[in-house]
C-alpha cells in the first residue's frame, strides 16, 4: 500500500464514522418493513448524508483541515501538563546530545514517542500526518516542503502548496510564548546593574513521562507479570523480574484528559506514574558496647520501652482475684518472653560484629556479658572460658534484676525475690536454648 492509498483509507475511514449513526438510524427502519416509512427513512438518510460525503470528498476533507492544522502542534513537552488553562507555547525537542550523561532527560532517549497539544477536535489531523508506509511518513513529507503522497488528491500546485505550508503549522509552535500560568524562572546572565535575565520557562517532558509509562504497565501486565506469578508459586522462569514498587499515580485533566495531550488521552489515560524517590529509611548499625557496664543499659531499655510500658499496664490493673494460671500465662508468653526474644536477638546483632573488641583496654563491659556477646573472639583463654558457659546464670540474674527495676512501681504492687527468682529461671531456660543454636567457635 502507497501513502496516497492509505491516506484516501484514512479519509474513508473517518467518512464511514460520521455515516454509520445515519446508517444504523435508516436501517431499524428497513427491518420493520413499512414501506411508506422506509421511503422517508431513504430520503432523510440521502439529505443528511449527502454533506457529509460531499465534506469528506479528498480534496475538500485535505483543503479544510489544512487550514485547521493550526490548532494543534506535535511535541514531546506540553505546556497544560503544568496547568490545564496554560496558553503557552510547547516544545519538540528532537535533539539526541545529551550534555550530561549522569542525568535522564528527554534527549537520553534514543526513540522519542512525540505528543499532540492543543485542540483536541482537531488530533485526527496528527493521526493523518502521522501515516507511514514503507519507512515514510507524510509528516515527513511535509517537513520537507514536498509531498508525492497529496499530489494525486489535486490537480492544482497551488492548492497543493496550500496544504503543504497548512499542515507545517502543526509541526511546531513558531511563536514562542509564555503564560502566567506556567512555571518561570528569571535566570541573571550579567550584573545586577544591567538587570538582564534569561527567563527560563520549564516544561512537563510527555515523551519521558509515556516511556516511564509503558515500562512500568509492561511490567505489571505484560511479561514480567508472568515472572512474578512464577515467583509466587516458586516456579523457575528464564527471564529476569522486573519491578517497579511503591509507584504514585498523578492525574492530568480530570474527566477530559483530550484537553492535556493525545497520549495523555488515548494511551495513557490521563495518568502517569511516579517513581518512589523518598531518602532510604535510617538503621542504626550495632557498635561494641565498650562504654557500657552491662548489656541491659539505656540503649537496649530503649528498645523495649513500648513492651515494658504494656508490662506495667497489664500488672497495674490486675485484681487479687485473677492470680490463677491464666493471668501467668498471659504474664510470659504476652510479656516477658518477648522481652527476653528481643533481648536474644539485640545480642544477636551485637555477636555479629568484628570479633576481638572484648578484650580492648577500652571495654568497660562486665565480664561475663563480654563472654557473651564477643561471640567470634580468636584469643583461646577467651573462648575456653566463654565454653564453660558459667556466664549464662550471671547474665540471666541480670537480667531479672534489671526487669524488676524497670517494672517497680510500688503505689500498685510489689515485685520481691519471688519474680526475681522466676524471672532468672525463665531468662537461663531461653537463655541456654539460644546458645545451643549458636554457631561456636572452633572447637571450644
Amino acid at each position: 500500500m502507497t501513502l496516497a492509498e492509505a491516506i484516501a483509507n484514512y479519509i474513508e475511514q473517518r467518512k464511514k464514522a460520521k455515516l454509520e449513526p445515519l446508517q444504523k438510524k435508516r436501517q431499524k427502519v428497513l427491518d420493520k418493513g413499512d414501506e411508506a416509512a422506509i421511503a422517508v427513512a431513504n430520503s432523510e438518510y440521502i439529505s443528511a448524508a449527502m454533506p457529509i460525503e460531499e465534506s469528506f470528498k479528498p480534496e475538500t476533507w485535505l483543503t479544510k483541515r489544512a487550514k485547521q492544522a493550526k490548532q494543534i502542534s506535535f511535541a514531546t513537552h506540553g505546556a497544560k501538563f503544568t496547568h490545564s488553562d496554560a496558553k503557552a507555547t510547547s516544545a519538540l525537542v528532537i535533539d539526541n546530545t545529551v550534555l550530561d550523561k549522569r542525568y535522564l532527560v528527554t534527549s537520553s532517549l534514543p526513540e522519542k514517542k512525540v505528543d499532540v497539544v492543543g485542540n483536541a477536535a482537531y488530533f485526527d489531523i496528527a493521526k493523518l500526518l502521522n501515516l507511514e508506509t514503507s519507512n515514510e511518513s507524510l509528516k515527513e513529507q511535509i517537513e520537507s516542503g514536498t509531498s508525492s503522497a497529496l499530489e494525486g488528491f489535486t490537480s492544482s500546485t497551488e492548492l497543493l502548496e496550500s496544504w503543504i505550508e497548512g499542515f507545517k503549522e502543526a509541526l511546531d509552535d513558531k511563536e514562542l510564548k509564555v503564560n502566567s500560568l506556567t512555571k518561570q524562572l528569571y535566570f541573571p546572565i550579567s550584573n545586577c546593574e544591567k538587570n538582564l535575565y534569561h527567563l527560563i520557562c520549564p516544561l512537563f517532558s510527555s515523551a519521558l513521562c509515556h516511556q516511564l509509562h509503558e515500562k512500568v504497565t509492561s511490567s505489571r501486565y505484560g511479561t514480567s507479570k508472568e515472572v512474578r506469578d512464577a515467583r509466587k508459586a516458586g516456579n523457575y522462569h528464564s527471564l529476569m523480574d522486573v519491578n517497579f514498587p511503591e509507584t504514585a499515580i498523578q492525574k492530568f485533566g480530570g474527566a477530559k484528559p483530550q484537553n492535556i495531550s493525545q497520549l495523555n488521552s488515548e494511551q495513557r489515560n490521563g495518568q502517569t506514574f511516579l517513581l518512589n524517590t523518598s531518602p532510604p529509611t535510617f538503621h542504626s548499625q550495632a557498635k561494641p558496647p565498650l562504654s557500657h557496664k552491662t548489656i541491659f543499659s539505656h540503649q537496649f531499655t530503649r528498645k523495649v520501652f513500648a513492651s515494658l510500658r504494656e508490662f506495667k499496664t497489664f500488672l497495674e490493673n490486675l485484681k487479687p482475684h485473677e492470680n490463677n494460671f491464666r493471668t501467668r500465662y498471659k504474664r510470659d508468653h504476652y510479656f516477658v518472653i518477648p522481652i527476653i526474644e528481643q533481648l536474644l536477638h539485640y545480642a544477636s546483632s551485637i555477636q555479629k560484629i568484628e570479633s576481638g573488641w572484648a578484650l580492648l583496654p577500652e571495654c568497660s563491659l562486665k565480664a561475663e556479658h563480654a563472654l557473651w556477646l564477643d561471640l567470634n573472639n580468636e584469643d583461646l583463654s577467651f573462648q575456653t572460658e566463654r565454653g564453660k558457659r558459667d556466664w549464662l546464670p550471671v547474665v540471666a540474674n541480670d537480667f531479672a534484676t534489671w526487669l524488676i527495676q524497670q517494672l517497680k512501681n510500688d503505689e500498685h504492687y510489689l515485685l520481691g525475690d519471688v519474680e526475681h527468682a522466676y524471672f532468672h529461671k525463665l531468662c537461663l531456660h531461653h537463655l541456654t536454648r539460644f546458645e545451643r543454636v549458636t554457631p561456636a567457635k572452633g572447637n571450644f
